[in-house]
């Protein structure tokens, strides 16, 4: 049962250092797009579709990783 405890430890670890190496480019690419739109058109405050798709993307995936470590 420690090496489950240490596997879940790990694989945090792994997940969190991942998040910290592509969070400055994904800032970076949000700024580009958010400086960009702002120069075409002002925004209404909606998402458009592009973010609803991700957002959509982003959690099917958190919720396949979840289930697949459930599982296993």
């Amino acid at each position: 049962m420690a090496s489950t405890g240490a596997g879940a430890r790990a694989m945090v670890l792994l997940l969190l250092m991942f998040a910290a190496a592509l969070s400055p480019a994904a800032r970076r690419e949000v700024a580009a797009a958010e400086a960009m739109h702002t120069r075409r058109r002002r925004s209404s405050g909606r998402p458009d579709g592009k973010t609803i798709d991700q957002g959509i993307g982003y959690i099917l995936m958190a919720l396949a990783l979840v289930l697949t470590y459930v599982l296993h």
